[in-house]
């Protein structure tokens, strides 16, 4: 069965909020009008690691003469989600598109005598990841299938070998969890320590108090309310497509994705902005080991569906391996990235 970038079964809230929250959504939806931005796509003849757009990094060491790469966000990804997939993972897109040229002409796959490519993903801690492919050349006929490649753990990435002309995207597979795993089998909201971020037994959380809410093992929010009246909702990014398209600043490291929206509520009508006189916000995730980590975030308006900000980054304190940014105070998705 093929899977999509819609990856997380959004856990149903019987809150009015999160109700809204899905009828109004307050971030870019799929018929978005955003715009890769164009250095999103780099060309590359000369040896060295670079990152693409925020979403992969793309390692090469050419042992040949007169070749040359062209890598790029594989945005939009309708083609991508045509190919048949027929592994149980759940397959994240965006990925990354590889182009190999052999003196200056496209060449399908090249051999280990000419170089050595590798393509890489940021590491989830709460998956298992496999990196697949499919061909440009076999997809121009109608034949291409994602396939698994061999995936190894490099640092904070999952890396594989990128010797063909194609689409390269990570797939994942929860790592099972101790202790309850439905919302069965404990009250909704109910959290467990486990690593550096609390999690939830559900994606999403419906918030009506001050406190601690964790969603998925991803992420999680600190609210202090200063006044009535104010609610969130909380869950797993459900399309990372949406946050590949979104400007990401040159050289400052990769997206670890999917991170979390964070939805703001006055009198249960979701709205831009709170304010610090209203409340206090902080959003956590696990550190990036190894890593200068960072969270960044865009945001967008209430009334229409196209992300209106770039990726932002906010001040990150990184404490115990846990990075957390106040000033949360933007509807929007939050996300950490490594460096």
């Amino acid at each position: 069965m093929k899977k999509y970038t819609q990856i997380l079964v959004v856990f149903i809230l019987a809150v009015t909020v999160v109700g809204l929250a899905w009828n109004s959504p307050a971030w870019a939806g799929p018929s978005a009008s955003v715009e890769a931005k164009p250095d999103a796509e780099i060309t590359v003849n000369q040896d060295g690691e670079y990152v693409v757009g925020g979403i992969c990094n793309f390692n090469v060491k050419y042992k040949a003469a007169n070749l040359s790469n062209k890598a790029a966000v594989d945005v939009p990804a309708e083609i991508s989600r045509q190919v048949v997939f027929s592994y149980p993972d759940t397959l994240y897109l965006s990925g990354c598109h590889i182009t190999h040229y052999v003196d200056g002409k496209v060449n399908s796959e090249m051999s280990s005598d000419q170089g050595d490519w590798q393509v890489c993903f940021g590491n989830r801690p709460d998956e298992n990841l496999t990196i697949y492919y499919y061909s440009d050349e076999l997809a121009a006929n109608g034949k291409a299938a994602w396939t698994p490649l061999t995936t190894t753990e490099k640092d904070t990435y999952v890396c594989a070998p990128a010797m063909h002309t194609g689409v390269y995207a990570p797939g994942g597979v929860v790592i099972p969890k101790t202790g309850p795993t439905s919302a069965e089998n404990v009250p909704q909201n109910t959290v467990v320590q486990a690593g550096t971020v609390m999690v939830n037994t559900s994606d999403s959380v419906a918030i009506t108090k001050s406190g601690r809410y964790g969603a998925g093992g991803i992420c999680e929010l600190i609210v202090d309310y200063y006044i009535p009246n104010l609610t969130n909702a909380l869950h797993v990014e459900e399309n990372v497509e949406i946050s590949a398209k979104v400007p990401f600043p040159d050289n400052k490291g990769l997206l670890y994705l999917p991170g979390c929206h964070v939805y703001h509520y006055k009198d249960s009508q979701v709205v831009d902005k709170v304010t610090t006189d209203e409340g206090r916000w902080e959003i956590c995730f696990a550190a990036v080991p190894g890593k200068k980590t960072t969270i960044y975030f865009y945001y967008s308006n209430t009334d229409v569906t196209h992300v209106t900000s770039d990726w932002t980054a906010l001040d990150t304190q990184v404490t115990g391996g846990t990075a957390c940014a106040g000033l949360t105070d933007f509807t929007g998705v939050y996300t950490p990235v490594g460096q």
